[in-house]
């Protein structure tokens, strides 16, 4: 049985989660929203979000890897599944098992699904029509088929047999505001080109989607059948030209004071002694470090926490396993909980905040949360929780 010894954990909020889900929804509507729960639910546990998305009516779940859907499954979860990144040759086989969709965007790839299906039923046995979504590299030039390629690509699915079901790309500027608008533009005219395409040779695919949160947003005309939505799904807007009222940040980061101390006016702590207190002090240590999400650098821009309701900036140089806390002459106890993404009191502490103080986003804050940070899921208005371990 798992068991954490360190008194640090990260709630997630089902509530808000379910709060947000029902927000994208309306404002996506009639288009579908498919949860995005990749990396491990962008920190937040794939299968408790997924299982919540579920319940709240989610039909389709967007991964990276064949191994991440293998896991939703695993978890219960009964949706479509969709796959982002082609499979190697040797996980073709287990993602048919698993009823996955897979993308694809080369021939080897579509090749290999066909003979992985002739494989699985050979024998007689009947085995279920392989799903499968195109992608278009319409600008992003990440992944992806060209318009023409597109074309090939579909006739070779359909005379394969395969359920030919989706048609998909990505913006890369979504969220960009009016410096993106020209790009996402040019982006969106090829995809419907190759819908257009498609159409004269009488292939409509079932799901036509491009948009992420950003292009669902900012872009009404750009949702299609299905808006993937990530970040816009754990309470975060991609950047600030993306505009939604009302989501809520699902995941906070919190943990225990375990020791205090009081140091004289000139002392420094941790490792280098770089800042010294400017007075006397009560210094905290608490349980979390480097190695469970917080960066170092956070300490060097002055990022502050939460400990009884009020803002205190770390003290020195954040450790592998611990964080030093100023608190000036605030008298805190062992065991006072302290807050490092979330709300205490009428004080609340982003990732957006983080991800503007490391000059980053807030993906990668969320994404970047230790697996040895427990997850303990918060169900209902009552705040009552429940430690999952992921």
């Amino acid at each position: 049985m798992a068991f954490h010894s360190r008194a640090l954990w990260a709630e997630i909020d089902l509530v808000a989660l379910k709060h947000n889900i029902s927000l994208l929804k309306r404002t996506f509507y009639p288009a579908e929203l498919a949860a995005v729960v990749k990396a491990n639910g962008y920190g937040h546990g794939a299968a408790e979000v997924a299982k919540t998305a579920r319940r709240a009516g989610i039909q389709t779940f967007c991964v990276a890897t064949v191994e991440e859907g293998v896991e939703l499954r695993d978890a219960g979860i009964d949706g479509q599944v969709l796959v982002f990144m082609e499979p190697e040759r040797e996980f073709i086989e287990e993602a048919l098992l698993n009823d996955l969709t897979l993308s694809v965007y080369n021939v080897r790839a579509l090749v290999e699904v066909v003979a992985a299906w002739e494989r699985l039923s050979n024998g007689g046995r009947i085995f279920p029509r392989p799903r499968i979504h195109i992608k278009v590299d319409t600008g992003m030039h990440r992944l992806g088929v060209t318009e023409d390629e597109a074309l090939e690509l579909a006739k070779l699915a359909k005379d394969s047999g395969v359920l030919f079901e989706g048609l998909s790309s990505h913006f890369a500027m979504a969220d960009q505001g009016e410096i993106g608008r020209a790009p996402t533009l040019d982006q969106l005219a090829k995809f419907e080109r190759v819908v257009t395409m498609l159409a004269t040779l009488n292939i409509r695919p079932q799901l036509l989607h491009i948009a992420n949160t950003a292009g669902g947003i900012n872009y009404p005309n750009a949702r299609y059948d299905l808006v993937r939505s990530g970040i816009g799904l754990y309470g975060y807007l991609p950047s600030s030209h993306v505009n939604l009222p009302g989501l809520k940040p699902v995941l906070s980061l919190k943990a225990r004071v375990s020791a205090v101390r009081r140091l004289d006016a000139g002392e420094a702590v941790s490792y280098g002694l770089k800042r010294p207190l400017g007075r006397s002090s009560y210094v905290a240590t608490v349980p979390i470090g480097y190695a469970d999400g917080v960066r170092r650098l956070l300490f060097e821009q002055g990022q502050e926490v939460l400990i009884k309701g009020e803002r205190m900036p770390i003290a020195g140089t954040i450790t592998m396993d611990q964080t030093l806390i100023d608190c000036g002459d605030v008298e805190v106890s062992q065991g006072d909980e302290v807050v490092f993404l979330g709300r205490q009191g009428t004080e609340s502490i982003s990732a957006a905040e983080w991800a503007e103080a490391l000059s980053t986003i807030t993906y990668e804050i969320l994404t970047s949360l230790g697996n040895r940070v427990p997850r303990i899921y918060i169900r209902d208005t009552t705040a009552e929780k429940e430690t999952l371990y992921q």
